[in-house]
């Protein structure tokens, strides 16, 4: 008899594939592979079907790749139907309808599930109130069996809520593959965002193009919003327009207990930097103070200092500060690997009237002014770890060649240390 090969190939190919997916079904190798499922929901929009978040397109939340409830709804329901009943260990969302700023999202909801369509149970871990995170991944301490998945939503970000993907697994501690991400954190006081301090993506996204983000206003950026998964690379901080004896100090306790806990890598500029310095030495407790206050009473902060003075204003008026504004030169000290591309002496760019007088405990001075520069404490890192306060600004234009350099090696830096003790003890909150 004739053995016709394409068809014996064929059929060898599925025997094997078939064994193989026994296989791996049994030894957990499948837990990364997506739960294929149709989608329908409450209301959509016209351009916000629901079918758009299960299309396989995370991040997209254009027209056809996100599902859009109808605006000014009282809740929202999205559901999945996977056809049988299947299992569900674990979930990943991405939601908002802005690239890097949580607008139009689901505020407040949970994930329930179903056999039959019409008896529901409320997954047990899924309620999420007042969310912060455009990404999250919710890990059930047991497998369900269920046909259908809804996410009920009774509040919103905004008019609506959009979700531009979910991807459901199997088994509770599946792998998501998903890509790295970094954090922009608005110190401006005003909360608005996009705000100031997302200069920092398109810089980081020069250097690593399918990098993700989001940016939060500094009372949102604690250990609690960055141990959710999937966490972040790194984390960015702005400059700010006040003086410390103008901010509220409370606004920085989250930032203090991220610091004090030391595993998530940073990089601060101009006033973050100086937050950063002013949280390791004096922390949040004691009262904060500036130059001009110190005119008529002792001073509680001397690690800060003003740059210089042709005369002395009250708090928050510094027509008589001096100032270092534009591109700057500034000098390494030592071999820190974040400047490792660079010349001894670079060029960067500066806005600043203060700057911190020394390295705080715990820390090292890695660059300091060059010729013709006056502040001394150009960049800080922590010891032992990727922690970074540089008094000048990668994120400004004016120096893009320096500010790429800076940043792909902070990145690189950043993910090696991702890559140690960081990710396996991130969890544990009673280490902040």
């Amino acid at each position: 008899m004739e053995i016709d090969t394409r068809t014996f190939g064929r059929c060898a190919f599925q025997l094997v594939l078939g064994v193989l997916l026994i296989f791996g079904r049994s030894r957990g190798l499948a837990a990364s592979v997506p739960v294929p499922a149709a989608a329908t929901a409450s209301s959509a929009q016209p351009d916000g079907a629901a079918s758009g978040a299960a299309d396989g397109d995370r991040f997209s939340a254009g027209p056809g790749h996100s599902w859009r409830g109808m605006r000014g709804a009282t809740h929202w329901d999205w559901t999945l139907d996977f056809g049988h009943v299947t299992r569900i260990g674990s979930l990943l969302q991405v939601v908002g309808s802005h690239d890097f700023v949580l607008r139009d999202a689901p505020r407040d909801y949970w994930w329930e599930s179903s056999r039959d369509g019409r008896h529901w149970v409320e997954l047990p871990g899924t309620r999420i109130v007042n969310e912060r995170h455009l990404y999250r991944i919710l890990r059930l301490t047991h497998p369900v069996r269920a046909r259908w998945l809804r996410l009920r939503i009774t509040s919103a970000h905004g008019e609506f809520p959009c979700v531009r993907e979910v991807e459901v697994r199997e088994r509770t501690d599946a792998g998501f593959s998903f890509p790295e991400w970094v954090l922009a954190v608005n110190m401006t006081h005003d909360g608005v965002l996009p705000g100031h301090g997302h200069e920092f993506l398109p810089l980081a996204r020069s250097v690593r193009a399918e990098l993700q983000a989001q940016q939060v206003w500094l009372t949102d950026f604690d250990p609690e919003f960055v141990a959710v998964e999937p966490r972040p690379l790194a984390a960015f901080l702005s400059g700010t327009f006040k003086d410390w004896c103008e901010v509220d100090r409370t606004h920085w306790r989250g930032t203090e207990r991220v610091l004090n806990g030391g595993r998530l890598p940073m990089w601060a500029s101009c006033g973050g930097a100086q937050g950063l310095a002013l949280l390791s030495e004096y922390g949040t407790e004691q009262p904060w103070d500036c130059p001009h206050c110190r005119v008529e009473k002792a001073g509680v902060m001397p690690l800060y200092t003003h740059i210089g003075h042709f005369a002395f204003q009250p708090c928050g008026d510094y027509s008589g500060c001096v100032f270092e504004r534009g591109p700057h030169r500034v000098r390494q000290l030592g071999d820190d690997p974040v400047f490792r591309a660079l010349p001894e002496e670079f060029v960067v760019m500066e806005s600043h009237c203060g700057q911190i007088e020394r390295a705080p405990t715990g820390w090292e001075i890695t660059a300091t002014a060059g010729a013709g520069t006056l502040t001394r404490t150009q960049c800080l890192r922590r010891k032992d770890r990727p922690i970074y306060a540089a008094q000048f600004h990668i994120e400004m234009a004016g120096t893009p060649e320096v500010s790429r350099s800076i940043m792909a090696a902070f990145l690189e830096e950043a993910g090696k240390w991702q890559i140690g003790d960081w990710r396996s003890g991130f969890g544990d909150r009673a280490q902040y």
